[in-house]
């Protein structure tokens, strides 16, 4: 956190009832005007770089959160960090306020986008005091929704319908397991010795999303996420889904519940036996 976790001082109201429908609606409409016209659209000048040569932002990126942050704070008052809002004025993140507030990835595997990879969504999180209570994934391309809601559980919605999740005899075997996972954030000597134990997992590899790769947990598809750092936008919505499905997800320096003001590594997994024996094999502190 930053680095002393906000305390909750308010007794949590009750959210406006029409969000998980309303949002779901808004998440569609935000995908259909200006991210999904522009996948395998893009123009030179639609494309620009964040923090690093491949830390992509994209016009549709940046319209979609701009469309999205407005309406999200009348439907249900409270502050809103969005990930590009936070990329032009980094000190929204550094002082969190009590009471609701909003997260928003507008296009989450940004580079998988510019590639025309498809293996991209869109990600919402309401909170209370700094922690996740609902959370929103659409992927576009097949108007899949994940939602979670704390203590309600987890259901995937698609042109089937919508499904509960519940996680299930996922193995706890590490060399059984499979993931994503990277250093990003962490710096040296950490970083090096860290990158070389998750080169140790067999089952690793690179999804290029952190809400996709939540959705393959909470769907009992695949195991693992470990991110060297932790984001609002990213964390927020894949924290809550994946305990919502009946993984554990937590901290792993010290196992602490995510909180938004956290800038630290971060592991969400099938099971809280895996989630254990993960943290053996790859932390250190």
């Amino acid at each position: 956190m930053s680095d002393a976790a906000i305390e909750p001082v308010l007794e949590r109201p009750s959210a406006n009832p029409t969000l998980k429908a309303v949002i779901t609606d808004l998440l569609r409409e935000a995908a259909d005007r200006f991210i999904v016209p522009r996948f395998q659209n893009l123009q030179s000048q639609d494309i620009a770089t964040k923090t690093s040569d491949t830390d992509f932002v994209t016009i549709a990126d940046q319209q979609a959160e701009a469309w999205l942050a407005p309406k999200l704070s009348v439907l249900q008052p409270g502050f809103v960090i969005g990930e590009e809002a936070a990329s032009l004025t980094p000190a929204i993140c550094d002082q969190i306020p009590v009471g609701y507030g909003w997260t928003i990835d507008p296009l989450d595997g940004t580079k998988n986008f510019v590639k025309g990879k498809p293996a991209f969504c869109s990600m919402v999180a309401l909170l209370w005091n700094g922690q996740p209570v609902q959370s929103w994934i659409w992927q576009p391309l097949t108007q899949t929704l994940f939602y979670a809601a704390e203590g309600q559980g987890a259901v995937r919605i698609d042109k089937n319908g919508a499904s509960s999740l519940r996680l299930k005899n996922r193995s706890d075997d590490v060399d059984l397991m499979f993931g994503s996972g990277n250093s990003l954030g962490l710096i040296e000597p950490q970083k090096s010795a860290f990158q070389a134990r998750l080169r140790l997992l067999a089952g690793r590899r690179f999804t290029g999303s952190a809400g996709i790769q939540a959705c393959l947990i909470a769907s009992g598809d695949e195991d693992f996420l470990i991110h060297g750092n932790s984001t609002p936008w990213d964390h927020a919505p894949v924290d809550l889904l994946c305990r919502e499905a009946g993984g554990y997800a937590a901290m792993l320096r010290d196992e602490s519940r995510f909180h938004v003001a956290m800038k630290a590594p971060f592991m969400a997994v099938s099971s809280q036996a895996g989630w254990n024996r993960l943290r053996d094999a790859v932390w250190r502190d």
